[in-house]
């Protein structure tokens, strides 16, 4: 009987051992906010599924082995890898903890939980291919919450499937509260990043809408694939967006968003740098990489569609990663080929962080380092400063073009000046020499044709009534003649401009208007400043030409003219009214103008002032304002 007992309990022993033949590795679980898991936590690489109680065999019998790291990196892999955790509740009573793989690219994970005695006493499932709400904890990561009872001990053997896809998957066991907490502050700082990049796009959009330029489009596309590659890395992208409804886009989530990061980054520098003006042939080899670039992810895309392989999957996710690559090479090249410009230096400090950031995520991404150097990573802290600072430049470019176009319009108003007064020069030399042409040609060949006519009808008198008075109506019609040719010598050169006032030489404008018998002037000049000798000219070929309007379009008897200087205005005004038929200026305005019309505003527009007209059938009224200057309050 004895005997029989010695041998029921060795083999009780024996099973015992069995289950637990690895129970130096138990983690002793307490009231800890979390735990470290470098020498608890044990790794086997399983080439194809097996059943679960061969792996846990494989578990008992130590063919696991120890990660040494809670961050496990393996790159990209073909494999499905198991890891295993056995743990020990110290408490008398019940204890929550949760058990973390934090990996954007975890296909599928289900974990097991066995007893002290080898039985299955749960089963979880997570994993980026399954919704949100088919996942035991609809979270951002995988995880999966355990409840220990008291003094209890489990071991957990989890399933990872990330084949086609990289593995870098840091684990966590944590206790509830921390976890939650921890969560809500990672949701809030990851709300800012969201929050900031957003607003970097909406400033970039109304830059668009202002400038209608297609660089800001190119950044607004960079700055969302960025803050998609930065959610998605961190899980947010599947538990904000699409976990519930189109989660399969986390399957290819990471290569897809990082190659469109990289490439429309590479295609904003080029554009930001201006390389089309420095190199064309490297502009086009980032042009044609970029569009490959943009073909490969639409292949990503249709991979959803197609039945899943792993081969292919791995084939198109690794090409991503390194045609990404290859576009931040090339960006580093396009900065390096420009940094001895003010722009190079600046594009390419605004680079730095996000370049090593991003080399860091892909020496990562394919196993050959496990760096973190800055929080929250390098992604996220490169895509704020260079995000951040190709805000302010897309800003102080937005600000260099204002200004250049501003100088611009400067110029080209001081070249039409320039234009204005050479083409004022030219008009008012050519009207001296048709003025002298006929006062000295013309005006002396009526004189003399006056004097032989003169002395025809004085050799004639008392011979022939009829002749002599025809001579004499001769003689009349030439005196006429000459002062007609007086007049239009005076409108076309005023005699010594220079040296008169122009108060004076208005005077004798209307002293000449008046003996034309044709309209009742009324005129009052009031006192007017100095004025040099351009505006002089101006001024008086305005008037000229508003008189002449009204003369010979107006049909008017009676006009009215004011000419004065408003010192509070700081302006030389000229208002005329008549009494004419009036006239449709709206309609004149939308035809072609006359010379008239055009040479008033023309030579108001070079004076830089401004005039207004109404016309209507009791007449017409002409309002002109010159801004000028006084300077020590002279009066002529």
């Amino acid at each position: 009987m004895n005997f029989k007992i010695i041998i029921l309990l060795a083999f009780l022993i024996a099973f015992q051992n069995n289950a637990f033949s690895n129970s130096h590795f138990f983690l002793k679980i307490d009231k800890k906010e979390d735990y470290g898991l470098e020498e608890h936590l044990l790794v086997w690489e399983s080439p194809e599924n097996m059943e679960i109680l061969k792996v846990y065999d494989k578990y008992s019998s130590g063919g696991f082995i120890e990660i040494g790291n809670p961050i496990f990196n393996k790159g990209f892999s073909k494999s499905i890898w198991w890891f295993a955790l056995a743990l020990e509740n110290q408490l008398d009573q019940e204890n929550v903890v949760i058990f973390s793989a934090a990996s954007s690219s975890l296909k599928k994970a289900i974990l097991y939980v066995f007893d002290e005695f080898g039985n299955i006493t749960d089963t979880q499932v997570s994993g980026y291919n399954l919704p949100g709400k088919i996942r035991d904890m609809d979270s951002r990561l995988n995880s999966f919450s355990l409840i220990l009872s008291p003094k209890e001990r489990v071991v957990l053997l989890l399933k990872t499937d990330s084949r086609g896809r990289n593995i870098y998957m840091p684990f966590f066991l944590e206790r509830a509260d921390s976890y939650w907490q921890y969560e809500v502050n990672r949701g809030a700082l990851y709300g800012g990043i969201s929050t900031t990049l957003f607003f970097a796009s909406l400033f970039a959009l109304l830059l668009y809408f202002y400038l209608k330029e297609r660089i800001y489009i190119v950044f607004i596309g960079y700055v969302m694939a960025c803050l998609f590659l930065i959610l998605e890395e961190d899980g947010y992208a599947y538990y904000w967006f699409y976990g519930s409804n189109f989660y399969q886009i986390s399957q290819i989530g990471i290569p897809l968003f990082s190659l469109l990061t990289c490439s429309v980054y590479l295609k904003f520098n080029l554009d930001f740098l201006e390389t089309k003006k420095v190199n064309l042939t490297f502009f086009n080899i980032g042009k044609a990489l970029y569009h490959t670039a943009f073909l490969w992810s639409i292949a990503l895309l249709i991979t959803l569609f197609l039945a899943e392989s792993s081969t292919v999957q791995f084939l198109l996710n690794r090409t991503a990663l390194y045609l990404a690559m290859v576009c931040l090479v090339l960006v580093i090249i396009a900065n390096l080929y420009q940094i001895r410009q003010k722009k190079g230096l600046y594009v390419l400090a605004a680079n730095l962080f996000l370049v090593i950031g991003l080399s860091i995520y892909f020496l990562n991404t394919h196993g050959i380092t496990s760096l973190n150097p800055f929080y929250p990573n390098g992604i996220v802290v490169g895509v704020l400063v260079n995000v951040i600072a190709f805000t302010f430049g897309i800003g102080y470019r937005n600000y260099r073009d204002r200004m250049e176009k501003e100088n611009l319009m400067v110029q080209l108003v001081e070249n039409e000046k320039q234009h204005l007064q050479e083409k004022f020069l030219i008009q008012e030399g050519e009207r001296q020499r048709i003025a002298r042409d006929l006062h000295d040609d013309l005006g002396a060949l009526i004189a003399m044709i006056r004097l032989k006519v003169e002395d025809a009808e004085n050799k004639l008198t008392g011979i022939n009534n009829n002749i002599q008075e025809n001579l004499a109506e001769s003689v009349s019609l030439l005196e006429k003649a000459a002062k007609y040719i007086r007049f239009i010598a005076h409108e076309l050169m005023p005699t010594e401009i220079e040296q008169k006032r122009f108060k004076t030489l208005i005077s004798e404008l209307f002293a000449m208007m008046e003996k034309q018998d044709k309209l009742d002037f009324k005129y009052h000049v009031g006192e007017l400043p100095i004025l040099p000798v351009y505006m002089k000219t101006n001024l008086f070929r305005i008037i000229k030409e508003i008189l002449n309007n009204t003369i010979k379009h107006a049909k008017a008897s009676k006009a009215d003219i004011d000419i004065f200087y408003d010192q509070e205005a700081g302006e030389i005004k000229m208002i005329m009214s008549d009494n004419g038929l009036g006239f449709d200026y709206q309609k004149i305005t939308e035809e072609n103008k006359g010379m008239g019309m055009k040479n008033l505003e023309t030579r108001v527009a070079y004076l830089k002032g401004k005039h207004e007209i109404t016309s209507g059938s009791s007449g017409t009224k002409v309002e002109v304002s010159i801004p000028f200057e006084v300077k020590d309050d002279e009066q002529q």
